[in-house]
């Protein structure tokens, strides 16, 4: 099995509510480092795919030293990966100076990527994967592609202070990829209208799924995700509880390394429910550790969803045998 793990890696400068600052690499670090430990000990490849400053690669390269992961990169001198501040105000609120924009991924670097089984693109600025890069791109690949919309809702102003805007052109996006991942507040800027309501986040999946796509995850921080989803002529969805692996310390990074459990089990199982309960599971470890290296094993990640989702999996067979399919609920085109 060979993925993709295509976005910035960004200098992230935190300044903490106790006034404590530190400086780390995030965004497609976590990804891909998450889902280097799920293939650990395998033939299974992961190609990173960035652009990075010339006076960042020596420790990114180190911070992605894995003998499943082939690191590509820009070492053009005026090839700029992406940089920002965050000041966070709680442990869940901050706010968000972009002092470097990354040079965006072009195609020939893209192509690259064309025997990939599965490949993440997690842009952090619209110009980091442009659609009329990826659309050609996708004459050419035959890749299950996931978006992380992560920040394709997202502007920068000349200040460099980042502000949440409406998703530019959404058909264009859905028509090139397979599976969309986002939060409840990244789907209100992505439907172009508020969201308030589960029901209302609900239809706003379904349609994304009427375009074609295989599935659509819904994350909503500590409470349960929504995925919808194709199984065969039928579209169903269900909410997968998230799992507390330990005491929250730093959530810079969760959505990143649950996009990485999500596709790991995807691309074995095709499986979106497991896919998300693999994601969801990754993702709360990250929520407890500072440490990249912290995130499970394979063997580590089955025996945690034991523990953890034992109860849900036994709730969906129950249903599933005595036909109540109160979890897996059936979408009725009416």
């Amino acid at each position: 099995m060979k993925f993709g793990v295509v976005g910035p890696i960004s200098k992230d400068n935190i300044k903490w509510p106790n006034g404590e600052t530190i400086s780390k690499f995030g965004a497609i670090v976590y990804t891909a480092t998450a889902l280097a430990k799920l293939i650990q000990g395998s033939s299974d490849e992961i190609v990173c795919l960035s652009q990075m400053s010339l006076s960042d690669l020596d420790e990114v390269v180190e911070l992605l030293n894995h003998p499943n992961i082939k690191f590509i990169y820009n070492e053009g001198e005026k090839t700029v990966g992406t940089e920002i501040e965050l000041a966070y105000v709680n442990q869940h609120d901050r706010v968000s100076k972009q002092t470097r924009i990354m040079t965006p991924i072009a195609l020939p670097e893209m192509t690259m990527l064309k025997d990939c089984d599965c490949i993440i693109l997690m842009p952090l600025n619209e110009t980091d994967i442009e659609i009329e890069q990826l659309k050609q791109f996708r004459k050419v690949s035959r890749a299950t592609i996931f978006l992380d919309l992560h920040d394709l809702i997202t502007g920068v102003d000349e200040q460099g202070r980042r502000f949440k805007k409406y998703w530019e052109q959404p058909e264009e996006w859905l028509k090139t990829i397979d599976i969309l991942k986002m939060n409840e507040k990244e789907a209100t800027w992505a439907a172009g209208r508020p969201l308030e309501t589960f029901n209302d986040y609900l239809d706003y999946a379904i349609t994304v799924i009427k375009t074609g796509l295989i599935a659509c995850w819904i994350t909503f921080g500590d409470q349960a995700s929504l995925i919808v989803w194709r199984h065969g002529d039928r579209k169903v969805w269900a909410t997968v509880p998230v799992s507390n692996t330990g005491d929250v310390v730093d959530m810079i990074g969760c959505g990143d390394s649950a996009s990485g459990g999500f596709i790991y089990a995807y691309a074995n199982l095709h499986s979106p429910i497991i896919a998300v309960v693999v994601g969801n599971m990754v993702g709360s470890v990250k929520a407890a550790t500072y440490k990249a290296s912290d995130f499970p094993t394979r063997e580590e990640a089955r025996y945690m969803i034991t523990q953890h989702y034992r109860d849900y999996f036994h709730k969906i067979l129950d249903e599933f045998i005595f036909e109540h399919h109160l979890t897996l609920k059936e979408i009725k085109e009416e």
